[in-house]
């Protein structure tokens, strides 16, 4: 084979590049799970421009062939090095996959096992057909440290190199139908993982499982409440505190949160009245006030001696707290769902539906979804206790980290049968997070522990939030002294 130009570097003079940037190559998408991407057409990298578009998704997410076709370049950087490939169809448009995996499932020792990286064996010269499995989703090369993602590049039989976010665009919105002969079947062992780790038949499970294996502690917290749509509250390693259905409060919960005891919790609603329980003291709230926005979320101070209301309309309202500003009154791309404290109670950011993410005060920004195209809306972002940055978190499960380890997400399990994500909440050493699922199921990443999940739930009811009861579990928690009573023998 000969030597491919570099990943993304421009042809010299630019005559072989059409920067109008508006063909539409018809196509399937080239990835088959969750993804986002941004349209960086001739964005400028260093020295050279950006030809092609980086598709960011977990590793080992399945890489399918865009068209039929032959490959008619393919490189193995063996240990250490990366991987890439051309495909070229029948017409002799050229589709260019650059970054796949070179990590053994569940490390990043950049081992680069072949079936890993190139699927069922796949050799240069192979003919491939559209649909099918060739690779799977990797931070090869130059990658390592920027995330896993699929940089993928689109050039005509013309030899000149087009934008491929148009065609992208189209190929997700518009999916095109293979037909039967398009080559082996994607379901089964011998396409979806190599064949020394088989398919389960679970039918639960969709795809290989890319999210690493957790180490649960019990430092991460001493257990956890669920907050369901009806207002009630189901504790787990908690003690119970109440909720709405025991003070006769059938206005909807909108969320809640613990005190930093773990002895207590306030329930606010959307009309922004604010319940508190155990020992949260209420400190204002906005009952009888006309609001431009549902209230979406509270967030106590550092010191539980105050806390702020933050409305869909961005609208910010501080009790017992200092006021450092809000998007009220200003024109929003999304909503805003929530609003999340710094560790020093001095500032405070706003994430938008979008993953638009607002600071103020000290608050740091680290990154967003905002101008990313997303597969579920962002419903919350969570901090990282130490202050170095945040995890945005989205409706289908999916984790973003901005200056924090990643952990793993809900489609990294692999797993069709999950309801949609309602709340993430992080362990109390950072070092791992729950995401909370609609039917009340709690999935462990990093090291989070198990307490329980899946409460009984009247018909129409969902779960809507989750709190977590702070500190290293005691003998006076519920469930642990029955745990240390015996002889230890």
């Amino acid at each position: 084979a000969g030597l491919a130009p570099a990943a993304g570097a421009a042809p010299s003079g630019w005559d072989n590049v059409d920067e109008t940037g508006t063909d539409v190559r018809p196509m399937t998408f080239p990835i088959q799970g969750d993804t986002y991407y941004v349209d960086t057409w001739l964005y400028p990298r260093g020295s050279r421009r950006h030809l092609g578009v980086d598709m960011m998704a977990e590793k080992l997410t399945p890489i399918v062939a865009v068209r039929s076709g032959c490959i008619t370049y393919l490189d193995y950087g063996g240990p250490g090095g990366g991987n890439m490939l051309t495909l070229t169809d029948d017409e002799g448009w050229e589709y260019r996959y650059i970054h796949m995996n070179n990590d053994t499932p569940g490390t990043d020792d950049g081992a680069n096992p072949y079936e890993w990286a190139f699927a069922n064996g796949l050799q240069e010269g192979d003919c491939v057909t559209e649909g099918q499995l060739i690779s799977f989703v990797g931070d090869s090369g130059n990658a390592e440290y920027s995330g896993s993602h699929l940089h993928f590049e689109v050039r005509r039989p013309d030899g000149i190199w087009i934008n491929p976010t148009p065609s992208v665009d189209a190929a997700r919105a518009n999916p095109r139908t293979v037909p039967d002969t398009a080559g082996p079947d994607t379901s089964g062992p011998d396409t979806t993982r190599p064949a020394e780790n088989p398919a389960t038949d679970d039918p639960a499970l969709c795809r290989a499982r890319t999210a690493p294996e957790g180490t649960p502690s019990a430092s991460s917290a001493r257990g956890y409440w669920l907050l369901d749509s009806s207002g009630r509250v189901h504790a787990y390693d908690a003690p119970e505190l109440g909720d709405l259905t025991t003070i006769g409060v059938d206005t909807a919960p909108a969320s809640f949160t613990a005190t930093a005891s773990g002895e207590g919790y306030w329930i606010v609603d959307v009309d922004g009245v604010v319940h508190p329980f155990g020992d949260a003291v209420a400190r204002g709230d906005m009952s009888g006030t006309e609001l431009n926005g549902a209230i979406r979320r509270l967030v106590p101070t550092p010191d539980d001696n105050g806390y702020w209301l933050v409305g869909a309309d961005g609208g910010v309202f501080a009790f017992g707290a200092p006021f450092l500003g809000s998007m009220g009154y200003r024109k929003l791309n999304a909503p805003v769902i929530s609003i999340t404290s710094t560790t020093d109670g001095d500032g405070y950011w706003l994430v938008g539906a979008d993953g638009g993410v607002f600071t103020f005060g000290t608050a740091r920004f680290r990154g967003s979804t905002g101008d990313m195209k997303l597969d579920a809306p962002i419903i919350d972002l969570a901090v990282d206790p130490a202050g170095e940055g945040y995890w945005l978190y989205a409706e289908d499960g999916g984790v973003f980290a901005y200056g924090v380890p990643f952990y793993g997400s809900a489609p990294g399990l692999g797993r069709c049968d999950l309801a949609e994500s309602v709340a993430m909440r992080v362990t109390d050493t950072g070092q791992g997070y729950w995401v909370v699922t609609s039917e009340g199921e709690v999935l462990e990443f990093g090291d989070a522990a198990d307490h329980g999940d899946r409460p009984e739930l009247a018909e129409g009811v969902t779960v809507v939030d989750m709190a977590v009861r702070h500190g290293s579990p005691s003998a006076d928690d519920p469930g642990v002294a029955e745990e240390t009573s015996g002889t230890g023998e």
